[in-house]
């Protein structure tokens, strides 16, 4: 498996958090848009950024279901397009969507990292 995003997130759910985060480099920028009232919209910075993007999101869900349907790569970019399921802990909600996300690598590392998603959905389970 050459590529460092399919690697990332096969990491992420073996709960190999460390080893994830050093297939990011050292000035990425993960970023998730969407409403302030929810704390893993937002841009994150760096290593340090991104262990508090993981941190946030196990706070905020338990995840019931996250498929990738397909990846596709393209010089340094990679995209990705599948689905999610995550119940909010605050609200005991379902937030589910398709989601898509585009990042950029270069020499095996994450450089950026942005995902699309029902922003609405997401913000009406959390409230």
């Amino acid at each position: 498996m050459d590529n460092p995003v399919e690697k990332f997130f096969v990491l992420l759910g073996m709960g190999n958090v460390e080893e994830a985060i050093s297939l990011v480099s050292e000035n990425t920028v993960f970023e998730a848009q969407g409403p302030s009232s929810v704390p893993i919209y937002g841009k994150f910075h760096g290593k340090e950024g991104v262990k508090e993007f993981i941190k946030i999101l196990g706070e905020l869900f338990d995840t019931e279901a996250f498929n990738i349907y397909k990846f596709a790569v393209k010089d340094e970019y990679t995209f990705a397009h599948g689905y999610m399921q995550h119940r909010i802990r605050k609200t005991d909600k379902v937030f589910t969507s398709e989601w898509a996300l585009v990042c950029t690598t270069k020499n095996g590392k994450i450089t950026s990292y942005k995902m699309f998603e029902d922003t609405a959905a997401l913000e009406a389970a959390y409230t």
